[in-house]
């Protein structure tokens, strides 16, 4: 009797650990409840920074890139990767911070023959991008007739011009359309009781706020960096305790109202994260 309790109890225990635990999707079912196709949808990897990646190939020379909603120059590489792949310089531009600030000058490169996402992109000039352990970035101007999911949880990326389904749990916001950032997203939230707009980046490792809202709404500082209790996006909430300091001046220029925060890929990666580009909404969902 004494073994068969003991025996009763281990199996319930381990039943409760084992839903406790998170158990990745496949592809086919990760398709099959976000609208997808099965060839639509693509495995990333979450690398450095915890960034999400994605298997590239350039001129025929593989590297991993990340893909960058905060990239708003296009597709950039190091200058080593250019060399690799043959990428002769044909121009270079000037590039500014999320302030305005000047930068420096990046070298642009001729076009290259880029495959990814299942699709091969020619025409596009090749920009130089200067990271640590970083190959290159994709932006999200690619991708501007296409519906895009990233899950960083189960490591996939689907991109199609089928709707979100919606009896799935949901946020949807409005994305706020500017011209001058294609593809960048940016919505209205709440942060500390205040309705701000937000930037969604995934190539921000850590969230950012801005130096106005700082005074603001008196944010309290700490050694790792600024605190914020409580950003509101729909029925999603993030509490930040390492907010890093920063003007968003630059990228601000155009919009009815100053960006006032980026959310970055520590939060965002807490989400299944939708831009549907055609129909201009942003989707936050489980």
């Amino acid at each position: 009797m004494k073994k068969q309790t003991f025996l009763l109890l281990g199996i319930l225990f381990l039943s409760s650990v084992l839903v406790g635990c998170h158990v990745e999707m496949t592809k086919s079912e990760w398709a099959n409840k976000y609208g997808f196709e099965e060839g639509e949808v693509f495995d990333i990897e979450i690398g450095n920074y915890g960034f999400p990646y994605i298997n590239t190939e350039i001129n025929g020379l593989q590297i991993k890139m990340m893909y960058d909603t905060g990239n708003m120059i296009g597709i950039s590489v190091t200058k080593e990767i250019a060399m690799q792949s043959g990428l002769n310089k044909v121009d270079e531009i000037v590039r500014i911070d999320t302030g305005g600030l000047f930068i420096g000058k990046f070298d642009v490169f001729e076009d290259a023959i880029v495959k990814v996402f299942g699709r091969e992109i020619t025409g596009e000039r090749i920009y130089e991008f200067f990271g640590e352990n970083i190959d290159g970035l994709l932006p999200p101007s690619l991708f501007l007739d296409y519906r895009v999911t990233i899950d960083y949880k189960n490591k996939y990326m689907g991109i199609s011009k089928n709707k979100f389904p919606e009896n799935i749990k949901q946020a949807n916001f409005p994305l706020i359309v500017n011209p001058l950032q294609p593809g960048l997203p940016v919505i209205e939230g709440v942060v500390n009781g205040e309705k701000v707009f937000i930037m969604l980046d995934t190539g921000c490792s850590r969230t950012c706020v801005d130096e106005e809202l700082i005074n603001r709404l008196n944010l309290p500082e700490n050694e790792l960096g600024y605190e914020i209790k409580d950003i509101r996006l729909g029925s999603f909430k993030f509490r930040v305790n390492n907010a890093k300091k920063v003007s968003l001046a630059g990228v601000s220029r155009k919009y009815s109202e100053p960006i006032m925060l980026i959310l970055g890929s520590d939060n965002i990666s807490k989400v299944v994260f939708t831009v549907d580009y055609p129909n201009q909404t942003v989707i936050f969902s489980k």
